[in-house]
C-alpha cells in the first residue's frame, strides 16, 4: 500500500451541471474516488486529500498557487502527488512545477478532463486511471496524465478545446524519456514577487508601440514569437527598440510561431538583428514553458545575466530536443 496526497484545485472534471452551467462541487473528487467502480484500483492506497476553498477556474491560477503547491508539495510526506487541474492552464502549472520541484526527488502527476466525471462519457476516468499507474512507478519528476498518455510537464501545451487529445508534446518523442531530465543549478528558494514579461507575436505590419511600451517600462524580459527559425522583418523602428532592449540589460527570448523544429538564430539573414543584440534562442520549448521559466528566473534573481544563465540551464526536459 502506497501513500499519494491529492490535492484537487478545481476544474472541469470535479464539475457538475447546475442551471448556470457547469460548475465545481466540492467533495465530487472524493466521492467518485472512494465508490465508482471504474476506479477501485485506488481504493488499495492510503489517499491524503486537500482541496481547494474555494475550488477555482484554471483561468483564475496566479503564479503564487505555483509556489504555494511547491512549498505543500516539498513539505508532504508521502509515496507520490496527484494534482487535479482545469485544462485551460494545466500546462502552465505543469511547466512550473516541473521547474520548481526539480531536484526534490519528489513523484508528482497532474490531471484533469475535457468532460466531468458526472457525465457518463468522462475522459476523466481513464485520466485517473493512467494517474495512478504513474504514480506507482515513482519516478522523480513532474508529468502529466492525458488520454493515455504520460507526458512530460515542461514540454505539454494545450492544442484543442473538445478532443480528448487535448494536450500535445511538440518536438518530443517518449524515447527522450531515457535521458536525465536536468537539473538546476541555480537557487530558487525565493518567494514569489510579481515582474513584468513581455510577449510579442509578430505579425505582417505590426506596429512597434506596444513593443516600445516594454522597453520603456523595463520589462524584466521579452519574449518574441517570431517567423520560422526566428526570423524577424526589416523595420528600423524594431532595431531601435531591441537596441535600446540591450542598453538597458532586458534580455530578449527568441521562439517560433512553428509548432515543430527549434529556432536557429544566424541560419537566415533575417535573423541578424536578434543575434546582434545577444538574444537568446528558446530551441524547441512551448510558450507555455518559456514563460513559467522566465517568471520563476525573474522573481528569484534580480540581474539579467542571471536570468540568462538559468534559463540556458537544462531542468527538467524542456531543453532535449529530437
Amino acid at each position: 500500500m502506497s501513500h499519494y496526497l491529492i490535492i484537487n484545485t478545481g476544474g472541469t472534471i470535479g464539475m457538475a451541471d447546475t442551471p448556470s452551467g457547469l460548475s465545481p462541487q466540492a467533495g465530487l473528487m472524493k466521492s467518485r474516488l472512494d465508490g465508482d467502480s471504474r476506479l477501485t484500483n485506488w481504493k488499495e492506497h492510503r489517499l491524503s486529500w486537500h482541496e481547494w476553498q474555494p475550488l477555482i477556474d484554471s483561468s483564475n491560477i496566479r503564479p503564487g498557487h505555483w509556489y504555494h503547491l511547491r512549498d505543500q508539495i516539498a513539505a508532504a510526506d508521502c509515496d507520490g502527488v496527484l494534482i487535479i487541474h482545469g485544462t485551460d492552464t494545466l500546462a502552465y502549472t505543469a511547466a512550473a512545477l516541473s521547474f520548481l520541484l526539480c531536484g526534490t526527488g519528489k513523484t508528482v502527476v497532474i490531471t484533469g478532463a475535457m468532460r466531468p466525471l458526472t457525465h457518463p462519457d468522462s475522459d476523466g476516468y481513464g485520466n485517473l486511471a493512467l494517474s495512478l499507474e504513474i504514480l506507482r512507478k515513482r519516478q522523480p519528476e513532474v508529468c502529466v496524465a492525458f488520454n493515455g498518455r504520460s507526458l512530460p510537464a515542461s514540454r505539454v501545451s494545450k492544442v484543442d478545446t473538445e478532443a480528448d487529445s487535448a494536450f500535445m508534446t511538440p518536438n518530443w518523442s517518449d524515447s527522450l524519456w531515457a535521458q536525465p531530465p536536468g537539473k538546476v543549478k541555480s537557487d530558487l528558494s525565493r518567494s514569489w514577487r510579481p515582474c513584468a514579461l513581455g510577449v510579442q507575436t509578430l505579425f505582417p505590419g505590426m506596429p512597434m508601440d506596444g513593443l516600445m511600451s516594454m522597453v520603456e517600462r523595463n520589462y524584466r524580459a521579452l519574449v518574441l514569437n517570431t517567423y520560422g527559425s526566428g526570423n524577424v522583418m526589416t523595420d528600423d523602428a524594431l532595431q531601435r527598440i531591441l537596441e535600446k532592449a540591450s542598453l538597458q540589460s532586458i534580455p530578449v527570448f527568441v521562439r517560433s510561431q512553428c509548432l515543430f523544429g527549434d529556432v536557429h538564430l544566424g541560419q537566415y539573414a533575417a535573423s541578424s538583428l536578434l543575434s546582434e543584440v545577444g538574444a537568446v534562442a528558446c530551441g524547441s520549448m512551448p510558450l507555455e514553458a518559456v514563460l513559467t521559466k522566465l517568471q520563476i528566473l525573474c522573481a528569484q534573481f534580480n540581474q539579467s545575466k542571471d536570468v540568462i544563465n538559468g534559463f540556458n540551464e537544462p531542468w527538467a526536459r524542456e531543453w532535449q530536443s529530437l
